[in-house]
C-alpha cells in the first residue's frame, strides 16, 4: 500500500463528507423557505423523513470509511519509521568497530592524552573510513543519515589532525605515536598548535558519536555490533617514519 494513495482516499473522503453536508444544508435552507413546499411537507411528510435518515446513513458511511483510511495512514507512516534492515546493518557494522563500550571510545572519552598514544586506538577510526570509501551509502532515515554524515566528518579531521601531528617517535615501540618532543623547545608554537587542535578534534568526534548513538536509538536502531578486537598487528603507513 502506498502512502500517497491512503492519504489521496483519506482526502476525498473527508472533501465528499463536507461537500455533501453543505449541499444539503443549501438544498434544505432553501426548500423551507418555499411555501408550498411547507405544505407538501405537511402533506407527504414521511419523505423527507425517510430522506432526512438516508442522508444522515450516508454521512455516518463516509465518516466511518474516512476514520478507516485515516487509521490505515497512521499504521503505514508507523511501519516507515521503522529502521531499514540496510540501517540496522550498517549500525551494526560502525559499532563493531566503534563500540560504546569498546577502547577507543573510552579512550576517547576518559584517557585522551594528545602527546601520545598508541596506533592501535586509532585504527578502529581509520577502518571505518575505509568502510566508508568502499561503499559511501548512509543510512536511509532522513534523521539518522545527517548526523552519521556529521559522525564520519569528526572521524575524518581527527585522523587528518593525527597524521599531520603525530609520529613514530619510539624507535623501540613503532606502534606508538607521538608529537616529537623536539618540538616543545624547537617549535613550541608548532607544539601548543599540535596539542590544541588534537584535544578539539577528540572533543568534537565524542560529541557527534554521541548525538549519532541518540538518535539511532531514539529511531529504533539501537542493536550495536560485537566490541571490536585490536588485531595482532598494523600495518604502519609511514613516509620518512611519518605517519601520513
Amino acid at each position: 500500500m502506498q502512502q500517497g494513495g491512503v492519504t489521496e482516499r483519506v482526502s476525498a473522503g473527508s472533501a465528499a463528507v463536507f461537500t455533501g453536508l453543505v449541499a444539503d444544508t443549501a438544498a434544505v435552507v432553501a426548500l423551507l423557505a418555499s411555501d408550498t413546499f411547507r405544505r407538501w411537507c405537511k402533506d407527504y411528510w414521511i419523505i423527507p423523513a425517510g430522506l432526512c435518515l438516508l442522508l444522515i446513513y450516508a454521512v455516518i458511511a463516509l465518516v466511518e470509511m474516512n476514520s478507516r483510511k485515516a487509521g490505515e495512514l497512521r499504521a503505514l507512516r508507523d511501519r516507515l519509521r521503522e529502521p531499514t534492515q540496510h540501517d540496522r546493518s550498517l549500525f551494526s557494522t560502525l559499532t563493531t568497530s566503534l563500540h560504546p563500550d569498546g577502547r577507543t571510545v573510552e579512550w576517547l572519552k576518559h584517557g585522551f592524552i594528545c602527546t601520545s598514544f598508541e596506533y592501535s586506538l586509532v585504527e578502529p577510526l581509520d577502518a571505518l573510513q575505509r568502510s566508508r570509501m568502499r561503499d559511501p551509502r548512509g543510512f536511509d532515515h532522513e534523521e539518522i543519515e545527517p548526523v552519521y554524515r556529521e559522525l564520519a566528518a569528526c572521524i575524518e579531521r581527527f585522523t587528518e589532525c593525527v597524521n599531520e601531528h603525530m609520529w613514530t617517535d619510539y624507535p623501540g615501540n613503532p606502534n606508538r605515536l607521538a608529537i616529537p618532543r623536539e618540538w616543545e623547545f624547537s617549535q613550541p608554537v608548532r607544539y601548543e598548535r599540535a596539542i590544541d587542535d588534537l584535544n578539539a578534534r577528540s572533543r568534537e568526534l565524542v560529541e557527534a558519536y554521541d548525538l549519532f548513538l541518540l538518535t539511532a536509538q531514539r529511531h529504533g536502531v539501537a542493536q550495536t555490533g560485537e566490541e571490536a578486537r585490536a588485531p595482532a598487528s598494523y600495518t604502519l603507513r609511514t613516509t620518512a617514519n611519518r605517519i601520513g
